[in-house]
């Protein structure tokens, strides 16, 4: 019986998607190393979420720079300021009015402690989220994942929307009211929309950043009244 043969083509397409899931699989390792020390008080040190952010950061914006940013979808893209604006205006609906349509009358328990450390670990906590998380997790979720499973699914953007918004949802396991959950479903399938229409990331980065920064902002002021 002959050997079935492939295509170089064939060959180059399955290695970029295989080194694209690799980004979502050394993220998901990097995260979830706190469980390891589930037995040590550094699990609850407050220090703990800001180096783990930062180790995401270090280790996963290098090797974007090094295999990702030149392939397609990956680099910045185009950024139009309407459409910006209006993605923005969205995902604000969803982050403030969808809780209150959906009956969600109690603020989860992890937003709470985030605007509730102490100064200096607040800043230290919150400008991560803002302006290093936001960029990673773009690259990886709304940029390496969604191209790997437009591979998978030939080149359907829709399942391909659908699974990383599944999979961003999920991975939020500091959430614990399902609803939340489907919420950033939705915010993740606007972001995605983002990344189809710009056609890279740097749409998706922006609105990522903003939308952090707006909620930390108002969750502070109401936690501080």
């Amino acid at each position: 019986m002959p050997l079935k043969t492939y295509s170089d083509e064939y060959i180059e397409k399955t290695k970029l998607a295989s080194g694209c899931f690799s980004m979502f699989i050394l993220m998901v390792a990097i995260t979830f190393v706190p469980l390891l020390f589930t037995n040590n008080n550094i699990i609850d040190h407050e220090i703990l979420l800001p180096a783990l952010y930062a180790t995401e950061f270090i280790i996963l914006i290098p090797l974007y720079h090094l295999f990702f940013r030149k392939r397609p979808g990956l680099g910045k893209g185009t950024f139009n300021v309407k459409m910006f604006f209006l993605l923005l205006t969205i995902i604000l609906l969803l982050q403030f009015i969808t809780p209150w349509l959906m009956g969600i009358q109690k603020t989860e328990e992890w937003v709470i402690s985030q605007v509730s450390l102490g100064n200096y670990f607040f800043w230290l906590n919150n400008i991560a989220l803002i302006f290093i998380v936001p960029v990673y997790e773009e690259i990886v979720f709304r940029g390496c994942l969604f191209n790997t499973f437009k591979y998978w699914f030939n080149e359907n953007i829709y399942i391909s929307a659908i699974l990383v918004s599944i999979l961003f949802s999920i991975l939020h396991t500091q959430y614990s009211d399902i609803r939340t959950l489907f919420i950033l479903f939705l915010i993740s399938m606007v972001l995605v929309f983002a990344r189809v229409k710009s056609n890279g990331i740097l749409m998706p980065v922006v609105l990522h950043m903003m939308m952090n920064m707006i909620v930390i902002g108002v969750q502070f002021s109401f936690n501080t009244v």
